[in-house]
């Protein structure tokens, strides 16, 4: 009896254990002795925590999103800091961004920008409709399966530039060829079908 409430008792912790890792997150540290931006930066984490959490559990969170430190940053009067610069002053703006990875394939990322009070300016509610379908399975077309059937339709591989969008009614992988009258493709995210085509126009 000893040793069964032994056993028992090692699994809770264990399990215990196993769960406070899946929700811990590496702590940002910014290069700053400037409190009250390290509060405020802190504050944007949270809030962006809870808009994603409106679609996307907990546990999926730890699952499928990473912090980009390379495109959050500070936005001051003529030059926007990264995560790794010096910082004294207190920016304009905050931009938050968390990269959605899904099967290994990054299919984009969440954006929430904050004003100097921590009041949310914006944030792009239909990625997180789309992350949500992916997770659920409804749409099926990653990133690296659109960019096979882009090449298979006549694209060139070389600065091939893949955005997911959406319209009312359907998520779409919009692909170009960052180049005068090359070809660019809509493609159903859902179901891998091109239902859009033309060529790119440059206007100067």
């Amino acid at each position: 009896m000893k040793y069964v409430f032994i056993l028992i008792l090692f699994c809770c912790i264990s399990c215990s254990t196993d769960t406070s890792k899946m929700f811990k997150e590496t702590p940002i540290l910014l290069k700053t002795s400037n409190q009250r931006l390290k509060t405020n930066f802190d504050s944007c984490l949270s809030l962006t925590r809870q808009l994603i959490n409106k679609q996307i559990s907990e546990k999926e969170f730890s699952e499928y999103f990473h912090f980009n430190n390379i495109a959050s940053g500070f936005e001051y009067d003529n030059v926007i800091l990264g995560i790794s610069d010096s910082l004294s002053e207190m920016p304009k703006s905050y931009q938050i961004f968390y990269d959605f990875v899904y099967k290994g394939d990054t299919i984009s990322s969440f954006r929430s920008d904050f004003d100097a009070n921590i009041k949310i300016i914006d944030y792009r509610k239909f990625h997180l409709l789309a992350f949500r379908k992916f997770i659920d399975k409804d749409l099926l077309i990653t990133k690296t399966k659109a960019t096979e059937i882009a090449l298979n339709n006549g694209m060139k591989e070389k600065d091939l530039d893949l955005i997911l969008n959406c319209t009312t009614d359907k998520f779409y992988w919009k692909c170009e060829n960052k180049c005068d009258n090359c070809l660019y493709l809509e493609i159903d995210a859902k179901t891998g079908n091109i239902i859009g085509r033309g060529k790119v126009v440059n206007r100067y």
